[in-house]
């Protein structure tokens, strides 16, 4: 058990809460996955665009981004009410204003709350956005996208200032790159209107998929002219609705990602390989076995993984979130991998804790621009026999998931500091792993 090897790592004190594993240990069993975080908080703003009640299930609730955002709402006017496991919304009382400066620089989904007083005709003062330390990731594209649509936006150092408008009869919208939140926000401007607005290069990821079913399902009039172009014709008003969130492909990422690296098998419900194409492609050829059975995917690990490039791409390509978990699995595969970050540059300051744990990594420049105009970078990574507890930072969500599952490969105990950010994505990542037999358990002070 982890706490009969704590000792393992010295008697350094640690003040915060941490993740304590004993890793070497394959992992086996069923589980099922929680609602989808990327879904489950635009669905949040989503609901609060009806002036009646829209109930939401599957939310992960234990998410620290879902309270943030709830309070953000209210705050702002909307009725937003946890019952049982249920999500109640409505906005028929919004009224912007300013935002919390604390709380909206905390997440990025706080930028969709623009979207959302575009939508009630108010105005809204939203300080500059945070979320993971990844790279520089612009919100210049939803400032376009709203201006285009007649709303006046103002921008300065401080934050983002959206002054009540009317939006125009007609527009059409074409995005440099499908931006997921822009996307987002020009829906939510734009469905409770008499305007009608095409949108090009609009983001297809699953998640937002999801929300356009929502949006639909509240009496929205959304429709796809083409694989990548939609169009939105305002309706008088959105009404009730009671929508289940789809399930997180990028949790199933993380246990195939586990299931993978501790050499165990594992059966995932809630899940489905058709949303995870370029990523189990990927996998399937590096020499996992993923299969779709019914409800659920099953994995198993049946051969010594090969090496596999990857370049990260906007859906269907492979999602930069899961390129940290590609890279857990790369640690201990047979020959040497690249894997380019096209998305966001960054993103792979988790290789350096993984190296802490006997990986060979190497993060050098690239030789490109990743889509937000910064110089993108490569990582190398070369396979290792063998990786070794330690003590190890969960850098960002998705690099937090990574160090963590690389923590459960590895041989001896390990803790992992900085839960905050793994926690933001992952409200359940003990109960989850523990269900597959894992020595894990989290400590707090």
């Amino acid at each position: 058990m982890v706490q009969a090897h704590s000792r393992a790592l010295g008697t350094k004190r640690i003040s915060e809460p941490y993740l304590l594993i004993e890793g070497g240990y394959p992992l086996s069993g069923e589980v099922s996955l929680p609602g989808a975080k990327n879904s489950a908080l635009p669905a949040i703003v989503a609901a609060c665009l009806s002036d009646e009640e829209v109930v939401l299930h599957n939310v992960p609730l234990e998410l620290n981004d879902v309270a943030k955002l709830i309070k953000l709402l209210n705050d702002s006017g909307a009725n937003v009410e946890i019952k049982g496991d249920e999500l109640h919304c409505k906005g028929s009382a919004w009224m912007g204003g300013t935002l919390n400066a604390e709380l909206a620089g905390k997440i990025r989904h706080s930028l969709l709350l623009l979207g959302a007083a575009a939508h009630w005709r108010s105005s809204l003062f939203l300080p500059l956005p945070g979320g993971c330390n990844i790279g520089s990731r612009k919100h210049d594209m939803h400032v376009s996208a709203l201006q285009e649509l007649g709303f006046a936006m103002e921008e300065s150092e401080l934050g983002l200032h959206l002054r009540e408008s009317q939006p125009k009869e007609r527009t059409v919208i074409t995005f440099p790159y499908p931006t997921f939140g822009g996307t987002l926000n020009v829906l939510f401007a734009s469905v409770r209107s008499n305007a009608v607005v095409e949108l090009h290069n609009a983001a297809r990821n699953p998640e937002v998929l999801d929300v356009i079913k929502l949006l639909n399902d509240m009496g929205a009039s959304i429709e796809w002219l083409s694989s990548n172009s939609l169009q939105i014709t305002g309706v008088e008003r959105l009404h009730r609705a009671d929508f289940t969130v789809m399930s997180d492909r990028i949790i199933a990422s993380t246990i195939i990602s586990a299931v993978g690296a501790t050499k165990g098998s594992a059966t995932i419900r809630n899940a489905t390989t058709r949303i995870l194409e370029s990523e189990v492609a990927v996998w399937r050829q590096a020499g996992l076995k993923i299969e779709e059975i019914d409800n659920g995917i099953y994995v198993e690990w049946n051969r010594p993984l090969e090496a596999v490039n990857v370049t990260t791409a906007a859906y269907p390509g492979f999602h930069t979130d899961i390129q940290p978990l590609h890279t857990v699995l790369m640690m201990n595969a047979s020959g040497t991998s690249e894997l380019k970050e096209t998305i966001l540059d960054g993103r792979f300051s988790y290789c350096y804790e993984l190296n802490k744990l006997g990986a060979n990594i190497e993060v050098k420049d690239g030789g490109f621009l990743c889509v937000n105009g910064a110089a993108g970078q490569t990582a190398v990574i070369h396979g290792v026999d063998e990786l070794y507890g330690t003590d190890l930072v969960a850098t960002d969500i998705r690099g937090g998931a990574a160090v963590a599952v690389a923590a459960l490969a590895a041989v001896g105990t390990s803790r992992i500091t900085n839960l905050y950010q793994l926690e933001r994505g992952y409200g359940n990542f003990t109960e989850i792993f523990t269900a597959l037999g894992a020595q894990i358990m989290k400590v707090n002070h």
